[in-house]
């Protein structure tokens, strides 16, 4: 199982790390190039690391949760600080600085999901009802989007966009992205003493149902505004289409990948297990690279062909990787 996991957040980092690349420094003449390396930077990144949160919150203690859940929302806040308000400053963006100071990201999400499993597992909550509550989430996400958007204030937006889709000043909403843990976490129940026969199908119907949900999705390919509510797949505010259209993404991938596993050769799998290992500090690092060495010496100057743009992650993901491995391997685990 942890092979398994290794396997897909190292493909979520290398993903992330080449999205990250590509929307910060290409120029953008080729559309395909766009569209795709937006679309699988999103889809084959957030979804499936917190599907696998979900997992690995399973085997968690509520104790080990709330420190948890502590641990997140400092990174959460280092991030805002350091990745992107000291280069707005810097560079005298005022209005930049206020919006990134109020905004949250992944790790604000990751801290309240902690949080909402601690009172889950403190009071026993049975698995049909926590299915039901992150299915209902949704739904009042979707309602609420709407009913109560919430766009002509920065403040107001930002703060009640944590909560669920008001406006597009916040992303990972918690109401609209707790059906990927929540599902993450039951699956893992469901998984115990699996056998491959059993993987074999989940990828058979997972893949089905996600081709028939994209099929009538009018939202296939990332490009259209951030909130539509003509679309039933909007990625950041994504409503319980969206939600159920990914989870099976989700479930096709890990099932694909524990099919897969076992004929990865030892020598590559070393590399996998220490990219899903490092995936925080590779991902705090190469953000820092990008954005220090790239936006703030160059401003907004540097533009890239595809080329380019390849060389710069293939550069961007090796110095992040050995500057992880330096740091968990030679500062970190020297301390324990």
């Amino acid at each position: 199982m942890k092979k398994n996991k290794n396997i897909i957040l190292s493909i979520s980092i290398i993903m992330f790390v080449l999205g990250y690349v590509s929307s910060t420094l290409y120029n953008g003449d080729n559309t395909l190039f766009v569209n795709t390396t937006d679309f699988i930077s999103k889809v084959l990144v957030y979804p499936l690391v917190l599907f696998i949160l979900g997992m690995d919150i399973y085997e968690k203690n509520t104790k080990e949760l709330l420190k948890l859940s502590l641990y997140s929302i400092i990174i959460s806040v280092f991030i805002n600080v350091f990745c992107f308000s000291i280069i707005y400053l810097i560079q005298g963006e005022k209005l930049l600085l206020f919006e990134y100071l109020l905004k949250t990201n992944i790790f604000t999400f990751i801290s309240l999901t902690y949080l909402f499993m601690y009172f889950i597992k403190k009071y026993e909550i049975e698995n049909q009802i926590l299915w039901g509550i992150a299915l209902l989430f949704s739904i009042l996400n979707t309602l609420l989007t709407i009913k109560c958007n919430i766009s002509d204030n920065v403040i107001l937006g930002s703060l009640t966009s944590i909560i669920y889709s008001s406006s597009n000043y916040q992303s990972f909403s918690f109401l609209a992205w707790t059906l990927f843990p929540v599902t993450g976490y039951l699956f893992r129940e469901i998984i115990e003493n699996k056998k491959k026969v059993f993987y074999v199908f989940t990828s058979f119907v997972s893949l089905f149902v996600y081709i028939f949900l994209l099929y009538y999705s009018k939202y296939v390919i990332s490009g259209g505004p951030l909130i539509d509510f003509d679309h039933p797949y909007t990625f950041y505010h994504m409503n319980i289409y969206g939600g159920l259209l990914n989870i099976s993404l989700c479930i096709f991938i890990y099932s694909i990948v524990y099919l897969i596993s076992e004929k990865i050769p030892n020598k590559i799998y070393r590399h996998i297990r220490r990219w899903g290992s490092n995936i925080l500090i590779i991902f705090l690092v190469s953000t820092l690279l990008i954005n220090y060495i790239f936006l703030l010496i160059t401003g907004d100057l540097i533009r890239v062909n595809i080329i380019e743009t390849i060389v710069l992650f293939i550069i961007t993901f090796i110095i992040s990787d050995a500057i992880s491995y330096f740091i968990n391997n030679k500062i970190i685990e020297s301390k324990k």
